[in-house]
């Protein structure tokens, strides 16, 4: 079985308990998450099957989409509910607006330090083990990109909290968004609750729980839920090619294409996706392949060459 399931993860279990949870119900087959979830998170975990573990990587750089909860005025040493209480301040009395005001500064390119417990290494060993020894090490910052951000309620009575929305690049942390979201405010805070409302075209509302995918796989319709691998590349234009050059490149070669019309534009346009007949520099970008009958063969790379491109292949695909 090959393709993706698109998993609601529970609270409390981790994303590797997710991947052995459905290992145990598919047919003996590889599977792999693409994109962690900390224990206290929900929502979308994408986990894919069979040869879909070979496009983890195309899926991990998706533009992820969360709804968090921070509580104000109390710190943790894990940045979230999870952790220890380790101070308490004074929320500040502002007004909506202000506070919209201090989520807007959030917007765009940023930097952020990784949270002591998580899985970044230093000297190869993840600085959650080195935090759990009692030891100090550095952190470097890392660059993370907010696409948007929106609040949707805040409160700063009996416990002062907000929630919103926000559209991140990949490897954004947003237990430390939450955290500098607090200090911005001026009185600390923690990340509550958090709920990932898609990874690229996934979304919760086409999620499964555990229970229904054990449900259906024991009645034999899991195939019912598993995406199509090509699902997860529907930011890639697409290229649809005869039989002749597809073979080309399950071959190893490069094929030269001399009119860019016959790319297709993006299946789905979230924003975050260019449109390649606007593009004058083709160099670098990707692209799904087809044969004429509409089936996925490969990702392509796509070259500028002349007044067309060259194609190579990335990754082939197919049986």
């Amino acid at each position: 079985m090959d393709g993706i399931v698109v998993v609601n993860k529970p609270y409390g279990a981790t994303s590797h308990q997710v991947v052995q949870s459905v290992r145990r119900t598919v047919p003996p087959v590889k599977a792999g998450h693409s994109g962690t979830l900390d224990p206290i998170a929900t929502g979308v975990l994408p986990v894919c099957l069979g040869r879909a573990t070979r496009i983890v990587e195309y899926i991990i750089d998706h533009p992820k989409t969360y709804r968090a909860a921070v509580t104000l005025g109390k710190t943790t040493d894990t940045e979230d509910s999870a952790g220890r209480i380790t101070g308490f301040s004074q929320v500040p009395g502002l007004d909506r607006e202000q506070v919209e005001e201090i989520l807007a500064g959030f917007k765009g390119k940023i930097e952020q330090l990784p949270p002591l417990y998580s899985a970044v290494k230093y000297r190869g060993k993840p600085l959650y083990r080195w935090t759990r020894s009692g030891k100090e090490v550095p952190r470097k910052p890392r660059l993370a990109e907010i696409y948007r951000i929106e609040l949707l309620e805040y409160n700063h009575d009996r416990e002062p909290q907000l929630v919103f929305d926000v559209v991140c690049s990949k490897g954004t942390y947003i237990r430390t968004l939450a955290v500098d979201l607090g200090k911005a405010i001026g009185c600390g805070g923690h990340l509550s609750s958090l709920v990932r409302l898609a990874v690229g075209p996934f979304v919760l509302e086409n999620a499964f729980s555990m229970d229904q995918i054990a449900e259906l796989s024991n009645r034999g319709r899991l195939d019912e839920i598993v995406e199509p691998m090509d699902t997860a590349l529907r930011l890639m234009p697409a290229l649809y090619l005869e039989e002749e050059l597809i073979n080309a490149l399950k071959n190893g070669q490069s094929i030269y294409l001399e009119d860019r019309e016959s790319l297709d534009p993006p299946k789905i346009n979230n924003g975050l996706s260019y449109k390649v007949k606007e593009r004058t520099d083709l160099e670098g970008a990707k692209a799904r392949i087809y044969d004429r009958a509409n089936n996925f063969k490969a990702i392509g790379r796509l070259e500028k060459s002349g007044e067309g491109f060259r194609v190579k292949t990335l990754k082939y695909l197919a049986p």
